[in-house]
């Protein structure tokens, strides 16, 4: 007799499973509906994260490709979110796990990470220096020049001595005078050295002074910007015809590499530096660059210009830049080419054996302007230099035509210490010199700092006898004693009174009416002065037996007093 029983038990067993998996479903595909939700917030976050990173979509672009890596772990953990339950279902069933399960869309994925890997890794090699040293030597063009033929001769009147440092406090002092703006304002750190018709300045836009002196001030946006003369240190405060609207201040879309990268999305550009044309319209100059070797070796290709105060964007290719843009290649991009010319001119293996040939620039750089362009200037040395440059580099910024002066002299960070050993008692410290023609003659300018950073004095130092060192109190004084021991032209010197400082107590003072000006005389040490009552309107409260401090010139006038 058949077991009836039995067989309804199993067919009830079957029933049960068949529901249990059916509810399995229906939840698994409830689930899989909901993941799906995850893909909008991975949208969100990716539109976030580019919004914030601001990656250049170029094949070139590291941060393109950490931007994309990104994106497809995001789209792997999804799927894989979403498959979770069908593997640990199918384990459950057929109690193993075979990798086969993955399915290929995953290793389509994240596949294509460890693929841009080995790119990134072949390409590395193929195109790195052990086989292209002749390429590499040869990103920067380097003409030879004779110095006291070709090197220009620099303007007396126009020696921008003024570094960034003393910019800055120049920059900051001034707009701390000025008390509606310094509660609103302070100005940004950039200080660009440019040309203005044909005269060295440091610009700087002002910065909103803290996220809420931004809501307070950004529908009117920044009324000034500060230009620092780099000769007298004069600084002016300039007002655009409209105000700066789009700056590294700024915020959201007004931020100035934002409102760039909106523009330019596929474009690969540097940062973006401040200048302003010879109409005082402020812009930032942000340089577009390809690749010299795949992957590799960034190369200026263009520029883009942004009107700061209307966001307006230009670009331009390398033959089509206007003149008055300044630096088109950066000081970082034209050293490193620069190096790499000295190291490689020879083959690869040169550098690593005899070093025959090989030079590098020295530590240090600056600016000169010259013909209305800038020229990023530094030594040349030996890679087994002993304190001593075989010659000089100047690179125009604007154009990259490089040229070399072989000339051998003082490596800069010799000249410093020299002209700091002159005015040892006083503890000053010398900045970078600057390389200056005086008549043919190849000299070191530069100031001396006390600690509290401000110049105290200027030096000049034999370039090719830095022992010679000349210290005076100002440029005028400098070149004159310079003149005093040297063939030197410098009729076109403009000079200002030259003053000599005389300590003393007054013995007589007497007021006398000249051509209706009031003018006192002093009798000091058996000497007469003479001081109009313009010079100080405190003057008439001076008697006799008060101590004071002049500031005479040649002629006896009295140009400062002090008590």
């Amino acid at each position: 007799m058949k077991d009836v029983t039995n067989s309804s038990r199993t067919e009830r067993m079957k029933e049960t499973a068949e529901k249990i998996r059916n509810i399995r479903i229906k939840r698994l595909e409830k689930w899989k509906f909901k993941a799906n939700y995850l893909y909008v917030l991975l949208i969100v976050l990716a539109a976030i994260y580019y919004y914030v990173t601001l990656p250049a979509i170029y094949y070139a672009s590291i941060e393109f490709w950490v931007f994309l890596t990104l994106i497809l772990c995001g789209i792997a953990f999804i799927e894989a979110i979403k498959d979770g339950s069908t593997w640990l279902s199918s384990t459950r069933e057929t109690k193993s796990f075979s990798l086969k399960k993955v399915g290929g869309k995953y290793k389509l994925l994240l596949g294509l990470i460890p693929l841009v890997a080995l790119v990134w890794g072949v390409s590395s090699l193929i195109f790195s220096p052990f086989f292209m040293a002749k390429s590499y030597s040869e990103m920067l063009t380097i003409e030879k020049a004779d110095f006291e033929q070709e090197f220009p001769e620099i303007d007396v009147n126009q020696i921008p001595l003024v570094d960034l440092d003393t910019a800055v406090r120049l920059g900051n002092r001034r707009l701390g005078a000025l008390t509606d703006l310094v509660s609103q304002f302070v100005p940004s750190d950039e200080y660009i050295q440019i040309n203005i018709k044909n005269k060295p300045y440091r610009v700087t836009p002002l910065q909103y002074a803290g996220f809420f002196k931004w809501l307070n001030n950004f529908n009117e946006g920044i009324p000034h910007y500060l230009k620092v003369d780099n000769v007298s240190g004069e600084v002016t405060v300039e007002t655009p015809s409209s105000p700066i609207r789009y700056s590294y201040s700024d915020k959201f879309n007004r931020y100035i590499i934002r409102h760039l990268r909106f523009n330019y999305p596929f474009a690969l550009f540097g940062k973006p530096n401040f200048e302003v044309d010879d109409d005082g319209v402020p812009y930032y100059i942000a340089t577009t660059y390809s690749r010299n070797f795949f992957l590799f070796e960034p190369e200026v290709s263009g520029l883009i210009t942004v009107n700061a105060m209307t966001g307006e964007t230009t670009r331009y290719a390398l033959n089509e830049i206007p003149s008055w843009v300044d630096r088109v290649y950066s000081s970082e991009l034209l050293l490193h080419q620069l190096q790499m010319n000295g190291k490689y001119k020879n083959g690869f293996w040169n550098t690593v054996f005899s070093n025959e040939g090989v030079t590098q620039p020295t530590d240090g750089y600056t600016y000169l302007p010259m013909n209305d362009d800038l020229y990023i200037y530094t030594g040349i040395t030996s890679i087994v230099s002993d304190e001593s440059n075989i010659g000089f580099v100047l690179i125009n910024m604007r154009t990259k035509e490089a040229k070399m002066y072989p000339l051998t002299a003082a490596e800069e960070f010799s000249a410093m210490s020299s002209a700091e050993g002159s005015v040892q008692e006083k503890g000053y410290k010398a900045t970078f010199p600057l390389l200056i023609n005086l008549s043919g003659k190849p000299m070191y300018i530069l100031s001396l700092k006390d600690s509290s950073g401000l110049i105290k004095a200027y030096a000049l130092v034999d370039v090719q006898n830095y022992q010679r060192v000349y210290v005076e109190s100002s440029v005028e004084k400098l070149l004159l004693s310079y003149a005093s021991e040297n063939p030197v032209n410098i009729d076109n010197l403009e000079t200002e009174d030259i003053l000599t400082d005389i300590k003393g107590t007054i013995s007589q003072i007497q007021a006398v009416v000249k051509d209706g000006n009031t003018v006192y005389y002093f009798m000091l040490d058996g000497k007469v002065y003479q001081a109009p009552i313009q010079l100080n309107e405190q003057l008439p409260f001076l008697e006799a037996g008060q101590a004071v401090e002049l500031g005479v010139n040649e002629q006896g006038a009295v140009k400062t007093i002090d008590w």
